[in-house]
């Protein structure tokens, strides 16, 4: 490889890790969404229990038993978890 390649791949290696972070980010809250089941959204050293109910390019609409409806932007969200499966819930 030439010395130019590797600087290439130096530049773009972090922007491909962010953006399989922010895949595999947007998997979990689409999947929340499609089967209704909740997911814990951290913020800020928060913990946040909600059910998401829409996702869009800037923010993620949720919706949670003890605060009602929660708007979150995507840049604020520093993680996700939950037990989502692929499986979709009839609509």
């Amino acid at each position: 490889m030439k010395a130019r390649h590797l600087v290439a791949i130096a530049l773009l290696a972090p922007f491909a890790a962010s953006t399989f972070a922010n895949d595999a980010l947007r998997t979990l809250l689409e999947d929340s969404k499609a089967s209704g089941k909740g997911v814990n959204l951290y913020v800020n050293g928060q913990t946040i229990p909600a059910v998401v109910v829409a996702v869009d390019d800037r923010y993620v609409l949720a919706r949670s038993q003890s605060q009602g409806t929660i708007v979150i932007r995507l840049e604020r969200l520093d993680g996700a978890s939950g037990f989502v499966s692929g499986e979709r819930k009839a609509q």
